[in-house]
């Protein structure tokens, strides 16, 4: 017998984060791209805006989970040792 996978606890997502967070890179490089037109551009980045205001306004709706706090901590202090890593 397969006990379900811990992380997921036997809940199968119905979205992939890995193809939402390339489209937000793409999106992003095309805003950044020099062959792109300020209009165009501009109208990308209105779209990564509401895109930011969505994720946050559905986090701030949801409950506070037990480890969240630690991982957060845990998910700001590897940003923060990266951003070290590429000062130096």
């Amino acid at each position: 017998m397969m006990l379900p996978d811990k992380a997921n606890m036997g809940y199968k997502k119905s979205y992939d984060i890995d193809v939402a967070l390339l489209h937000i890179r793409r999106a992003a490089s095309e805003c950044r791209h020099p062959g792109t037109d300020g209009f165009v551009a501009w109208g990308v980045k209105q779209d990564l805006w509401q895109l930011k205001w969505a994720i946050d306004q559905a986090i701030k709706d949801l409950p506070t989970f037990g480890p969240e706090q630690e991982w957060l901590r845990d998910q700001e202090q590897k940003k923060i040792i990266k951003i070290l890593k590429d000062e130096l």
